[in-house]
């Protein structure tokens, strides 16, 4: 909530400084995203008087001027033609900043130093209704009346300094400047100035001589307000308007139009504006869209209605968009006499649902998500109509249309004063409680120790002890609660998460960066992929209200998104990295849905640059074995998105499935644009840290001398080295300590079919130092094995 300090000081007196301000609000549990200086956005540009001007002697369109300053005179080359000799001009001096973000320098220019820059309307970010005469196609020419040397913020009146305050879920009365004005009376216990509700109405006109309103919608909008203004006036909003709506990012149109955006801001009611002359039948219908029926909005783009959009219509279709935004045909335009003023309460999810089916969101619809109270209707209406009399931009019709068939009435809660004491865990005194209500607009009396508040009607988010008890400590003060260790109590993480958080840093220790992302992507991504028609990855859940066709199904594998980012990396010049990303996976048990679906977490890894291969992978999977306690084993895999012959399944000692590693298929590496091989792996980390160890098992270092011994080995050539290995293990005894290859032939002497491959064994005992009989029996053992595939020795 953007709040301009000059608008919220007209219902506070106050003379604190923004931030010291600011720090009261935070105390009351509001956080301060940002002080916006609006002078920060031109700096060290000043007020000249062009004391001469004459022809630059090298250009036949360059002037030079003398400009006084205030201090000194400077010189200054321009090419503006509509400059004369005394005339007032903003001057941009060395090291000015400009609203686009521009530096100005001295410079020289054709052989002429040039010690700054006369600006125009434009290089300022103003418009003929900021300041007359900067819509000129030239140097804007300011009033004699200016001192020069003055700061050109002053002049201009870019002033202000506007407070974002972060407004949470639960507080929708403070989206607006009387919102915030009402805490900031609180936190500085002075009286809250209210705006100006007054207004005459015209007793020759009632408006149900002019307009009828059918609500057929209670449920989704329980009020809906009307009054109407005949005789409007067109005109420019008066400055402190225009300059206000500005500041939080309206862009000012007309006083018609800016009349509600205005009201929008200061009392958090949206409102709507329709020209009367075009509503069909003089009656407007409260209803749900009928299938297919169609409305231009006023952003000019035409949107296809569904049967639960909720919708303002006249006799014969739509004119605005409920709690959205209002029809391009009803509109106020340049002929507009009569006006139908609403003033409504529209459901939250009801809003919430049409801006997304929709896709239009507005400053309303951010609002009316938020909540609306009961009394914003009545308030934003009368202050509409305060201003229309203020300023005499029309006739208020006397009488109003209040389709409402709710009781509107205050809640009250009855409770005991040490029920507030007891939870908040220390002890406040009856009379401190009491004030801190009242003044926040609970009015609270007491019989006894029994409290009773009634809770105001822009309070909705208050229904019980709880929530008055948070109201008391946040303007009492926190720091009254005292801290107590409760010595039964250990906090800490789970093993799981001591586990997770040691795969994560072993990952980051080995150079690989954490990544996050969606789960929702594209249905294309599965093609891409070059997934078969049967996969069970295709058995994916699609979404029913999407936010696009690019985030519309949830990922059955973490494989799409990780080469997406990827991809996303090396077009922004980043060849080379390792990421990594643990994230879940959505199976759907049936499709159609009959229940949730299975949620799988799992680990993606992937590595992409020169120094990159399957290998460099594969040893960080196996270093996240090691400190796991587990011993992996890898077979040649058949996965579609895969290279054929670079790719493994990944199995545990017990055989259970822990996921895959590979390079990606050159097939599907052409379909995003990385010029680098991709490896990638995807583990199943819910089961990784579920059965991994904490701490190793201890295993005293043998003081005896260990054997090593070499095995030249025939076998086929499709046998992978890993399956050598692993019969090697099952065949030898306890004392092989360690086996690994370190050689392959093929060609020459070895017949065609089959692969020379070289093993080397090491052999210790713990208890006794090996003979060579020992070693050979366990040798013989393992020759009988590899036999069995077809191994032998050369």
């Amino acid at each position: 909530m953007k709040v301009p300090y000059s608008w919220l000081k007209e219902f506070v007196d106050t003379d604190l400084s923004p931030e010291e301000l600011g720090d009261k609000l935070v105390s009351a549990g509001f956080e301060i995203e940002e002080y916006i200086y609006l002078k920060n956005s031109i700096k060290n540009v000043v007020v000249g008087k062009v004391e001469s001007i004459v022809k630059h002697e090298h250009s036949d369109h360059l002037n030079i001027c003398q400009v006084n300053v205030g201090d000194k005179v400077l010189q200054i080359v321009t090419g503006a033609q509509n400059v004369r000799a005394g005339d007032l001009v903003p001057v941009a001096l060395d090291g000015a900043v400009l609203p686009d973000g521009k530096t100005i320098k001295n410079g020289e220019l054709r052989g002429e130093k040039s010690y700054g820059m006369l600006c125009s309307g434009g290089e300022l970010d103003l418009v003929e209704d900021d300041y007359p005469g900067a819509g000129v196609n030239g140097i804007l020419i300011l009033k004699k009346t200016e001192k020069i040397g003055a700061d050109i913020n002053n002049v201009i009146g870019n002033t202000e300094v506007v407070l974002d305050v972060s407004i949470t879920a639960n507080r929708p009365d403070c989206n607006s400047i009387l919102g915030i004005a009402r805490e900031v009376a609180v936190v500085l216990d002075k009286p809250l100035k209210m705006p100006d509700f007054t207004y005459e109405e015209d007793e020759s006109h009632n408006i149900n001589e002019y307009l009828t309103v059918e609500n057929r919608e209670f449920g989704i909008c329980p009020r809906y307000m009307s009054k109407m203004v005949v005789d409007a006036v067109q005109t420019q909003s008066p400055k402190i308007i225009r300059d206000r709506l500005k500041a939080v990012g309206i862009r000012p149109i007309n006083n018609l139009v800016d009349v509600t955006n205005y009201v929008l801001i200061e009392i958090g009611q949206p409102m709507h504006a329709f020209d009367y002359n075009n509503i069909s039948g003089k009656k407007i219908v409260i209803r749900t869209a009928q299938p297919g029926e169609k409305i231009t909005a006023l952003d000019g783009k035409e949107y296809t209605l569904g049967k639960d959009n909720l919708m303002i219509c006249d006799e014969q279709k739509p004119i605005a968009v409920a709690g959205v935004m209002g029809g391009e045909y009803s509109s106020v335009c340049d002929t507009t006499k009569t006006l139908v003023l609403e003033s409504a309460r529209f459901a939250r999810d009801s809003v919430r649902h049409t801006a997304r089916a929709l896709n239009l969101h507005s400053d309303s619809s951010a609002r009316f998500e938020k909540g609306i109270d009961f009394i914003s209707q009545e308030l934003g209406m009368k202050r509409v109509l305060n201003l229309f009399c203020k300023y005499g931009w029309g006739k208020v019709v006397s009488g109003v249309i209040d389709a409402c068939n709710t009781e509107i009435k205050n809640k009250i809660i009855e409770y005991n004063y040490d029920n507030i004491n007891a939870i908040i865990g220390v002890k406040i005194p009856k009379e401190a409680i009491i004030d801190i209500l009242n003044r926040l607009g609970i009015v609270t009396t007491a019989k006894g120790d029994t409290l009773q508040s009634v809770i105001p009607l822009f309070r909705d988010d208050i229904d019980g002890v709880n929530d008055l008890t948070e109201e008391v400590i946040r303007i009492y003060g926190y720091d009254v609660v005292i801290p107590r260790v409760i010595s039964n109590c250990r906090g800490g993480k789970t093993d799981e998460q001591l586990r997770s958080d040691k795969i994560k840093n072993t990952l980051v220790g080995k150079g690989a960066f954490e990544i996050v992302s969606y789960s929702f992507i594209t249905p294309k991504a599965y093609d891409m992929l070059m997934l078969r028609e049967d996969s069970p990855l295709r058995r994916y859940i699609a979404l029913k209200n999407p936010i696009g066709i690019d985030m519309s199904v949830m990922r059955t594998t973490l494989s799409y998104s990780m080469i997406k980012t990827i991809e996303y990396n090396f077009k922004r010049g980043n060849k080379e990295g390792r990421l990594f990303e643990v994230g879940n996976t959505y199976i759907p048990d049936s499709l159609p849905l009959e229940k949730l679906p299975e949620e799988k977490t799992k680990l993606m890894l992937g590595f992409f640059g020169p120094d990159e291969d399957f290998y460099s992978l594969k040893s960080v999977i196996e270093d996240l074995g090691e400190i796991l306690g587990y011993k992996f084993n890898y077979k040649r895999a058949n996965i579609e998105y895969l290279h054929p012959g670079r790719s493994a399944c990944i199995t545990d000692e017990k055989g259970h499935h822990i996921g895959y590693i590979g390079e990606l298929h050159p097939d599907v590496a052409e379909q995003f644009d990385v010029e680098s091989r991709i490896y990638i792996a995807e583990l199943d980390f819910e089961y990784l840290v579920a059965n991994g160890i904490d701490i190793k098992p201890f295993k005293p270092i043998s003081k005896y001398q260990g054997v090593q011994r070499d095995l030249a080995l025939l076998a086929p050539e499709k046998l992978p080295a890993a399956e050598i290995l692993e019969t090697i293990y099952k065949e030898a005894g306890s004392i092989l300590e360690d086996c690994e290859v370190f050689d392959v032939y093929v060609g020459g002497q070895i017949p065609v079919g089959k692969k020379s491959i070289a093993v080397k064994l090491y052999f210790r005992d713990v208890t006794k130092t090996l003979t060579d009989n020992d070693v050979n029996k366990e040798i013989t053992k393992i020759l009988e094995g590899l036999s069995e595939k077809d191994t032998i020795l050369r």
